[in-house]
């Protein structure tokens, strides 16, 4: 059980909390990083940076 909480949720949250407003960008960048397109945010938030989409998607892959 604390292995998925250590291994995917912590890191996550440590992506989320890079920037305010990414609560709902990473969902979206989630999609992405899987294959399926979340579109962008709407103003004022902001989409996931290239590092951060890539931090993402790694984090995702590593978990399949």
């Amino acid at each position: 059980m604390y292995g998925m909480f250590n291994d995917f949720v912590i890191p996550y949250l440590d992506i989320r909390d890079r920037t305010k407003g990414y609560a709902v960008s990473i969902v979206k960048a989630g999609l992405t990083a899987v294959g399926r397109d979340g579109g962008p945010v709407r103003p004022p938030l902001s989409n996931l940076t290239e590092a951060d989409l890539a931090d993402l998607t790694l984090l995702i892959q590593k978990m399949s």
